[in-house]
């Protein structure tokens, strides 16, 4: 029998419906759990997580345990999920500490051998080892406070030094520039947009195509011909909301060709 892998549920609720949610979970998991036998699949009890994701201005609700086959799960402050280190209040601060982390690591095991390498040949390795870890679902830090880009860009700053061998003290600006690097803020726009050209142009996937429309007028206006994009209201969660992809694809304002 095979395990079946990064199977993921989640379900959306009111504080005040806690139990009624534990419930529905534990639903969807026992007909998830029933259908997985069926097809000869296992679920892995023991590697199963629990996260809640809440306001961080509000106290935590959820205390409770979800009953998964004979084992009680036990909410985490945190999880991992393709990769990427997600907190309960979805501040990402995990995340920018694994991606520094393994970008500094990288950058002294290159620094180690950079007498032995060419400029060419040490830029491919800070792709492949340093710029890959920056870039990986980098689109989730939009809207972070500076502290925490300003983190990720000390990385690449180090990286770029690393490659043309300038010091410290030389403004990084210009490096950058030679290199024709964009920085950690232009990368996380950049990765937006892209999303936000293919699902204009339907070359993504469905569930994010869905996540943008285009703009309509109620009334002739000048701006009906233009080619934009519905605002999306997010009461109360300005903090939250304004992070999410179809309010930062209008906050750039994006255009659709």
């Amino acid at each position: 029998m095979a395990y079946a892998d990064d199977t993921q549920l989640y379900v959306t609720f009111n504080p005040n419906q806690r139990n009624s949610a534990v419930s529905k979970l534990e639903s969807c998991i026992a007909e998830v759990r029933a259908w997985c036998q069926s097809n000869n699949l296992v679920m892995n009890d023991a590697k199963t997580e629990l996260i809640h994701f809440s306001s961080r201005f509000k106290p935590a609700c959820w205390t409770a345990s979800v009953k998964i086959g004979n084992s009680f799960i036990q909410p985490s402050s945190s999880c991992r999920n393709l990769g990427v280190v997600m907190d309960s209040t979805l501040s990402m601060s995990n995340q920018v500490h694994n991606i520094c982390k393994a970008g500094l690591h990288a950058i002294r095991k290159i620094g180690s051998i950079r007498k032995y390498l060419d400029s060419r040949s040490t830029e491919i390795l800070v792709h492949a080892f340093v710029t890959s870890r920056l870039d990986c679902c980098n689109s989730l830090l939009y809207g972070l406070p500076a502290k925490d880009i300003s983190k990720i860009q000390r990385v690449q700053n180090t990286a770029a030094r690393l490659v043309v061998q300038r010091p410290i003290r030389q403004h990084i600006t210009p490096v950058l520039r030679q290199l024709h690097w964009l920085p950690v803020t232009q990368r996380i726009t950049f990765k937006i947009l892209l999303f936000v050209f293919k699902a204009l142009h339907n070359s993504s996937s469905k569930f994010i195509s869905e996540l943008i429309q285009p703009y309509v007028p109620k009334r002739s206006l000048r701006s009906r011909s233009e080619p934009l994009l519905a605002h999306i209201f997010h009461p109360s969660t300005k903090f939250y909301g304004n992070r999410s992809f179809s309010s930062a694809s209008i906050s750039m304002e994006c255009v659709a060709y």
